[in-house]
């Protein structure tokens, strides 16, 4: 069976939002998240080269995930924290308004995650 590229790429930008969520901040975290950021960029921007993605992904998702990843380049680099709040909301948002209407988004939003099993048991 063949990878979903988009799928992947998703995946990776959702678990850079977990990272900033769960995780304590600090100078590795930061790396963590430029880490999945990076791969969010790589495998979209192929995916998107590939073939017309049917849930909508296009060139433009590509540039935000670009820009995020820029920020969290500047975050390791500059040894500064500042720019990921920025990530963590850019995430958040995108994420939220995109379940409704992208399918690979939603199945990703839709799985039980291991850290909101961990919230639920308090």
């Amino acid at each position: 069976m063949a990878i979903n590229e988009g799928w992947l790429a998703h995946l990776h930008a959702l678990n850079a939002l977990e990272e900033l969520y769960h995780e304590y901040w600090d100078l590795d975290l930061a790396e963590k998240v430029r880490q999945e950021l990076a791969s969010s960029v790589d495998l979209l921007g192929s995916h998107v080269e590939k073939v017309p993605c049917p849930c909508g992904d296009t060139s433009e998702d590509v540039t935000f995930y670009r820009s995020l990843l820029g920020h969290a380049e500047a975050a390791v680099v500059e040894r500064n924290l500042f720019p990921l709040p920025l990530v963590q909301e850019a995430l958040a948002h995108h994420f939220s308004t995109m379940s409704e209407n992208h399918r690979c988004i939603r199945r990703l939003l839709g799985w039980e995650h291991d850290w909101v099993k961990g919230m639920e048991k308090g």
